[in-house]
Formats: structure tokens, C-alpha cells, sequence
């Protein structure tokens, strides 16, 4: 696979080796296909939903108080959550951030745009790109993540919500792993378009709309309001049975996962050979931030497809959503 210097047109922006489609689970019948997809690299389960969910078990077994602890509100187990959760964000949101933008370790190969991130400019809070999508995503947005977090595990402490054990059902209790992320980029794409309806656009999804040029702090830099909707989708264990687990997973994927989506690279690479590449950033993502009435769901699930906003890539496709009027570039 090329890189950038071999992929880029005249405005600076990298173009793929072919267009955008949706996953294999929609676009063949062949079952070994579909199974490739499901455990190969990269595919459904790798690299990074793997990643995430093991970082989900390991901080509930190691880090978490107990659900004896947590059935009383009290500072103690509360801050608990909230520094795990900043310390995760410090960690995966700035070490892609160090390694790509502030070491360029790997100068601009596989980059969406060579522009830079935006520095001393007014647009900016703070005049800085970076630090406004910190303030953000560490002030708003592992709050929001925190507080749904803490309502949900003190739900579980004092028996409010229907619940599953691994012993009761294993089945069940491992495959919700599994699907929570199928529920999640449903979930957030009709949440989206909620959000890019005019009166919330203008007065919240604005904020984020800002990094036309994203990275990896983007992901989750939101205007509160946003970031209540975003974490929204975690409502759904109090209609199903499930774990405290499950729920720390689901709103650790869905914090951690906008990191990657919006880095701005669509691969971290070996530069010596880049064929052990790591697969990373959402291209169909990109784009919407490029376009803005495009591409409001994931590539997981084919709604954009569906309803007729799936932009692949080609001008042909811009052409097809926007019609003749010129596009942005």
C-alpha cells in the first residue's frame, strides 16, 4: 500500500487506492469472506476492539472498587472512576497525539491532510487546536463518561437493573461483548443526524465540526450537550440483562475509539516495510469532517448507504450526495 508522497492530489489531500465500501458482512454471501473479516487483521475483532475490551476487563478487575463499596454515593469511589477514566483518556488520546503530531514519527505517510493542526489562531479557545480539544475531551467529555458510569454502577449495587452472570449464561454474557459495538454505531448514527439537525447544529455539534482537519484529541472534543447524547448510548443496559463489565466496556469503547477515528492517519506504519502496518484511522470518518453532510455512521453498518449519504471517496460519489454545486476541498 502506498503512502502519502505517492497519494496526495494538488490541495495536499490523500487520496486511497480504491474507493470506500461497506464491510464484507453486507457485501457477500461467502461465509469464509465473512469470517476473514470477523477474525482477521484487520477486521471486526482486530486490532483494536480487542484492544479496548482488554483494557476494559483489566481496569474492572484491578483498578474498580467493588460493588460493595459502591452502594452509597461518597467521594471516594466516584473520584475513583473519574481519574481512571482521565488517566486512560491522557494516555491513548495523547500518546497517538505525541507520536503522530508532536514527534511526527512518521512525517506525513498515510496523513489525510499535510496541514498541520492549527496554532495560534483566535478560532481556537486558548488559540490552539490541540489544547481547545483537550480542555473538551478532559473537562467535558470524562465527565459525562464518568457520570453516566457512576449512575450505572451504583444502579447495579443496589439491584435496580435485570443483570447476567457468566455462570448463569455464558453464551449470552460473552457474545453482548460483541454486539455492543454493533448497537453503538447504530446508535450513533441516527444520534448524528440528530445532531446536524439546524438549531443543534449551530448551538452544539458546531464545536466538534470545528477540526476539519482532525486529530486525535477531536475525537472527542464536544460541546456538553453532545457528549450527553454521545455516551447516550449506554441507556440501553437498563432495558437488557448485563454486567457492571459490560457497561465499563461500552463506555470505554465509546470514549476511546473517536482517538484513532480522528487521528488524521489512516495507518501508523513501519516505515522499513510498510506492509506491518497498524490500521487506524476512519477515512469514511474523515470525510465527513471534510464534507459535512456525508457519512454520518461507520462503515460497520451501512446506513449511509442505506439512506443515500455514503461518500466513497470519488469525486463521482461528492457528486452523487452534493449534486452539481462545488464541493469543498
Amino acid at each position: 500500500m502506498g503512502t502519502n508522497k505517492y497519494n496526495i492530489d494538488k490541495k495536499g489531500n490523500w487520496i486511497p487506492n480504491e474507493p470506500l465500501k461497506p464491510v464484507p458482512l453486507f457485501t457477500t454471501s461467502k461465509p469464509f469472506e465473512i469470517l476473514k473479516w470477523i477474525f482477521g487483521w484487520p477486521g471486526y475483532l482486530f486490532p483494536w476492539l480487542s484492544i479496548y475490551l482488554a483494557m476494559a476487563v483489566i481496569t474492572y478487575l484491578f483498578f474498580y472498587p467493588s460493588l460493595n463499596e459502591t452502594v452509597n454515593y461518597n467521594i471516594s469511589w466516584t473520584s475513583q472512576i473519574f481519574f481512571k477514566n482521565l488517566i486512560i483518556i491522557l494516555i491513548v488520546f495523547g500518546g497517538f497525539h505525541t507520536y503522530l503530531h508532536t514527534f511526527e514519527a512518521q512525517g506525513d505517510d498515510y496523513r489525510y491532510n499535510i496541514k498541520k493542526l492549527q496554532t495560534n489562531n483566535n478560532f481556537w479557545l486558548f488559540k490552539n487546536q490541540t489544547i481547545e480539544n483537550i480542555f473538551w475531551t478532559c473537562v467535558s467529555g470524562c465527565l459525562v463518561w464518568t457520570l453516566y458510569e457512576i449512575l450505572f454502577i451504583w444502579m447495579y449495587s443496589n439491584n435496580m437493573l435485570s443483570t447476567i452472570s457468566f455462570q448463569s449464561n455464558p453464551v449470552y454474557y460473552c457474545l453482548l461483548f460483541f454486539l455492543i459495538p454493533i448497537w453503538q454505531v447504530s446508535y450513533f448514527y441516527f444520534s448524528h443526524r440528530l445532531t446536524h439537525w439546524k438549531p443543534l447544529y449551530k448551538w452544539v455539534h458546531y464545536l466538534h465540526h470545528k477540526n476539519v482537519n482532525t486529530g486525535p484529541w477531536s475525537g472527542l472534543s464536544m460541546h456538553p450537550v453532545e457528549h450527553i447524547i454521545y455516551f447516550g448510548t449506554c441507556l440501553i443496559h437498563l432495558v437488557i440483562p448485563s454486567d457492571p463489565l459490560h457497561v465499563v466496556w461500552h463506555l470505554m469503547f465509546n470514549g476511546l475509539a473517536p482517538a484513532a477515528g480522528h487521528s488524521g492517519y489512516n495507518e501508523i506504519s513501519n516505515k522499513k516495510d510498510g506492509d506491518n502496518s497498524l490500521p487506524h484511522a476512519s477515512y469514511f470518518h474523515y470525510l465527513h469532517h471534510k464534507y459535512f453532510e456525508c457519512n454520518y455512521g461507520e462503515l460497520l453498518f451501512p446506513f449511509d448507504k442505506w439512506f443515500g449519504t455514503f461518500h466513497d471517496g470519488t469525486k463521482e460519489s461528492g457528486e452523487k450526495i452534493f449534486g452539481t454545486r462545488k464541493l469543498k476541498e
